[in-house]
């Protein structure tokens, strides 16, 4: 068990890393960003990034949710997987082709009329066509994740990454060009790293093109649609509806306190692509059925950690790296954390519903948890501002995660272990109350001691029996073999 522990640790690491440089972009420019813009430039790129994700989706139509999971039944017949391939990533192509071609033509009007406060020319322009372009990069990063190539993945992610960060930096610090240079960074950026990517593709393909495979692919995504669509809304929406309700500068607040969740969902996704070929291979494996539970339980392990940190930090890490018109973004982000832990703990869950092709519960549940997020929203944000959109993505997280789990564990139940879950809950919010609400002094002695709360949480556990016989074992291994390597 210990060897497949290393090995899913390792491709979760690897993916974590490259997942916080390729969807983390943001959180990294922040102390540029909340020097170099006021709270209402960043309101701007706190509009610009739904509409991204909300194209983004709309152009992928589910089709990389495909891929990874089609490229399993064809891996064996490299013939039908290179036809596979190529037809895939021809209709994504063009598909952000077309959608960017058809919001250039409309979008004047269709965003003069949904964001009045933010210009089609040039903010959503540019959103728009980034979304367009940066689809042809997914497709490699697809292709990667399938073959389970964490190296390849990881090279092309840094690549992108300093690309993508040198342009920004460019803009806005040397040409003071503001929310407009960060999005014209972006869109070269994805330029460029286009080229790299349709090599890979055209490596990978043939000149072939087979519509019954399309079609085969869309049934399975296309139920997905709803399901993708309610996620935005769960993620992003609260952006749009803010956008009408509070000032710019407040809707600069709630994005750099956001921020923090999102760096959070970065790990998240990041060990569930990991986690989801581990576990398509492993659970139908009699061999290997028995290491998922604990499995799990040392993910949850890791994400409360996180969290715990994420929580109790937020408010000291964002007075050093911000200015003081920043500093009340701090308010929102333990809720946005508990949403995106909630979020986290459904992917377990929702893989079973996958790995068995029973897509449909999934968009059932993110509707009604995406309708009562923005039910809650368009009711609770104009009396409460942000502090009500903030509450209101962990409830429908929550909800998301209820749903999904009753009727997961129906259809294809996953095993759990209850006991050390709930003692990791239990231990976590203790540890974040005593942080939150009691802990006096000024912003260094705040800071050193609730780090000490966080590094602590894996000592209690340890000393209240958490951990088994066998993983206690495996511990003191570990920590003699690395005493006898520094001897």
């Amino acid at each position: 068990m210990f060897s497949k522990f290393k090995q899913l640790a390792g491709q979760s690491s690897v993916y974590t890393f490259g997942e916080m440089l390729r969807t983390g972009l943001g959180f990294i420019l922040l102390p540029i960003y909340t020097r170099a813009l006021t709270p209402a430039d960043y309101g701007i790129l706190g509009v610009t990034a739904p509409i991204f994700a909300l194209l983004s989706t709309l152009i992928g139509l589910g089709l990389p949710a495909a891929l990874l999971r089609f490229y399993f039944d064809y891996q064996n017949d490299e013939d039908k997987l290179r036809v596979y391939t190529s037809t895939i990533s021809s209709f994504l192509i063009l598909s952000g082709l077309v959608t960017s071609l058809i919001m250039t033509a409309i979008g004047p009007w269709l965003f003069g009329k949904l964001l009045p406060d933010t210009p089609f020319h040039p903010y959503l322009f540019l959103a728009v066509w980034n979304a367009g372009i940066s689809i042809i990069s997914l497709i490699p990063l697809t292709l990667f994740r399938a073959r389970q190539r964490a190296q390849r993945y990881i090279i092309f992610t840094v690549v992108d990454f300093t690309l993508n960060t040198a342009l920004i930096i460019y803009f806005v610090t040397v040409l003071n060009e503001g929310a407009l240079g960060s999005l014209r960074g972006q869109v070269i950026s994805a330029l460029i790293m286009a080229v790299p990517a349709l090599w890979i593709i055209i490596r990978a393909s043939s000149p072939h093109f087979s519509r019954p495979m399309l079609r085969s692919s869309l049934a399975f995504s296309l139920p997905l649609m709803p399901h993708l669509l309610a996620n935005w809304a769960l993620n992003v929406s609260d952006r749009i509806i803010l956008n009408g309700q509070v000032s710019n500068s407040q809707l600069g607040l709630y994005t750099l306190g956001y921020q923090f969740g999102i760096l959070l969902n970065m790990v998240a996704v990041a060990l569930n692509n990991a986690w989801v070929p581990f576990f398509y291979q492993n659970t139908e494996d009699p061999k290997h059925r028995d290491t998922i539970p604990p499995f799990i339980t040392y993910q949850v392990l890791l994400m409360a950690l996180l969290s715990l940190a994420v929580a109790l930090l937020s408010r000291e890490v964002i007075q050093i790296m911000a200015n003081r018109s920043f500093w009340n973004a701090y308010q929102v982000v333990p809720w946005v954390v508990l949403g995106y832990m909630a979020r986290f703990l459904y992917f377990f869950p929702v893989n079973g519903l996958l790995y068995t092709k029973r897509t449909k519960w999934t968009m059932i549940a993110t509707l009604i948890a995406a309708g009562v997020n923005i039910g809650l929203n368009l009711w609770l944000v104009p009396q409460y501002g942000i502090m009500a959109a903030a509450v209101n993505t962990f409830i429908g997280f929550l909800v998301l995660l209820v749903i999904i789990f009753v009727v997961g564990q129906r259809i294809y139940p996953v095993k759990y272990e209850t006991k050390r879950l709930v003692q990791i809950a239990v231990i976590s919010l203790a540890l974040f109350a005593i942080g939150w609400w009691l802990l006096p002094g000024g912003l260094w002695v705040r800071m050193a001691a609730k780090s000490l709360l966080v590094l602590s949480l894996p000592v209690i556990l340890w000393f209240t029996g958490f951990f088994t016989t066998a993983e206690r074992r495996r511990f003191r291994q570990v920590v003699n073999s690395l005493a006898r390597r520094r001897v």
